[in-house]
């Protein structure tokens, strides 16, 4: 008698699937555990009694009462350039040409129609992460559903819920689509909210891993050396991004005196991350999307987020200021995870103001090859705030040199005669940038053992910072006499 081979996954369609969960729950059989025949009975009544309890709850939980509202959307995965930074520029996979993803946001118990186009040379899929969707609908590829193959659509339908902080991801090849881009938030949002926030933030934390690339994941390309090193398929990690940039590319986060805000905190890569807030507390209000009750609610400034996890945190705008948020794990921090809150109204405390921070504002003309090509000619000069540092007073001898050490200028105060040549020599292991305040000149990428020259002819004081590790104090001033 031969065995009936299992039934295919369901091929990629554009037919709208019902949305019908089966749920099962199995009874325990009790041993012989010293019970009597009527504790037995009475055990298996009350565990019964529960048991249809607890099913009639979690089917209200999965099935909410229609809003009657169609939410439709369609996501696109596709290959672009993605400028991590100005001046890191990367090729990426991702939905409509941005990484993260678009946010969805919906309310519970609307039915939503997401239509998948795949646009990438590999097939792809999509999972609801902490959805409750119908199987068909998960997106694990080869268990749930085939795969959807480059050109084809396929059509996701279910109804939100539950309500919270969720996401979407790839899950076809998942250990090279989703670092490459492929994943944005789900926010659900309750039919009743239970409070109201002056502003709701997402920040979607991952690394990028440099070495791969869309040709090393379509299998064109083999793996770049650093990622053949590493064990059981890791791969390794070179810049790290909140909201898929790095430095002062991330947006921070504003609000005003008396504020009260809510930080959606997403992992959707593979390094825990320590989150770190500056001059504030935040009360843990939500884990993975799912409430946390009023007595059970921490207040900590430092929470260790894992990869698929999400924590809502709560932050009183108490304390006006301008102050850093960042991964406490140094090396994640100094390699692009970090951002600011910005209070209306406030300047930083120390020498740089805060259109220093705003990669956009410099105007440089930045690019991932080569130096930058504005015109050498200073503007006028910055009024610069003095630096502590080692100063360096030069003869005019028509040339000098600034070494970057990890993460400084030696020296970072510097005086020249007008029609010196100022060289700025990376000697570390990081790359940086050196971007003048007034826009007179700026490099693109410095990487270790390359150089950046400008010729200073007009009299005025310069300060000058990098981009990348500003928040890490690297900052510089040059005085032409």
């Amino acid at each position: 008698m031969h065995a009936r081979p299992p039934a295919p996954p369901p091929a990629p369609v554009t037919r709208r699937p019902g949305d019908v969960v089966s749920r099962r729950r199995a009874l325990g059989v009790f041993g012989a555990m010293g019970l009597t025949a009527t504790g037995a009975a009475a055990a298996e009544t009350s565990r019964a009694r529960s048991g249809r309890a607890e099913s009639a709850t979690r089917a209200a939980v999965a099935s909410p009462a229609p809003t009657g509202n169609v939410r439709e959307f369609v996501l696109t995965a596709s290959e672009f350039d993605w400028d991590l930074m100005p001046g890191e520029r990367v090729r990426a996979w991702g939905y409509n040409g941005q990484v993260p993803g678009p946010e969805l946001r919906v309310t519970e118990g609307d039915r939503v129609r997401v239509t998948l186009k795949n646009e990438l040379p590999v097939p792809t899929t999509i999972h609801w992460h902490g959805v409750y969707v119908p199987p068909a609908m998960d997106g694990p590829a080869g268990l749930n559903q085939a795969p959807v193959p480059p050109g084809q659509e396929f059509v996701y339908e279910f109804t939100a819920t539950p309500s919270g902080s969720r996401w979407y991801h790839s899950h076809a090849d998942p250990a090279n689509q989703v670092p490459l881009g492929l994943y944005g938030p789900l926010i659900v949002e309750p039919r009743v909210p239970n409070r109201t926030y002056a502003h709701d933030y997402t920040y979607m934390l991952a690394e990028w891993d440099a070495e791969l690339t869309p040709a090393v994941a379509a299998g064109t390309a083999p793996p770049g050396p650093g990622d053949r090193m590493l064990r059981g398929g890791e791969q390794g990690a070179d810049y790290f991004l909140m909201n898929g940039h790095m430095h002062s590319a991330i947006a921070p986060i504003r609000l005003a005196t008396g504020d009260q805000i809510l930080i959606r905190l997403m992992h959707a890569g593979a390094m825990p991350h320590a989150f770190h807030t500056h001059g504030h507390s935040f009360k843990i209000v939500a884990t993975d999307g799912n409430p946390v009750p009023e007595a059970a609610q921490l207040t900590k400034d430092t929470v260790l987020i894992g990869p698929g996890e999400r924590y809502d945190l709560e932050i009183e705008g108490d304390h006006p200021g301008v102050w850093m948020v960042h991964c406490h794990m140094e090396p994640h921090m100094d390699n692009g995870m970090m951002t600011l809150i910005i209070y209306d109204g406030a300047e930083p405390s120390g020498p740089v103001p805060l259109a220093a921070f705003d990669s956009t504002v410099l105007g440089a003309t930045t690019s991932s090859q080569g130096m930058s090509d504005m015109d050498a000619t200073p503007t006028e000069p910055a009024t610069a705030v003095p630096t502590p540092a080692v100063t360096a007073v030069l003869a005019t001898n028509g040339a000098a040199e600034i070494e970057m050490v990890d993460n400084r200028f030696v020296p970072n105060v510097l005086t020249v005669a007008a029609g010196t040549t100022v060289t700025w020599v990376n000697k570390g292991r990081n790359w940086h940038t050196v971007s003048a305040l007034d826009g007179s000149f700026a490099s693109d990428q410095i990487s270790p053992g390359q150089s950046f020259s400008h010729q200073l002819t007009k009299p005025g004081t310069y300060q000058y910072i990098c981009q990348h590790h500003v928040l890490q104090g690297m900052t510089g001033v040059v005085t032409v006499r």
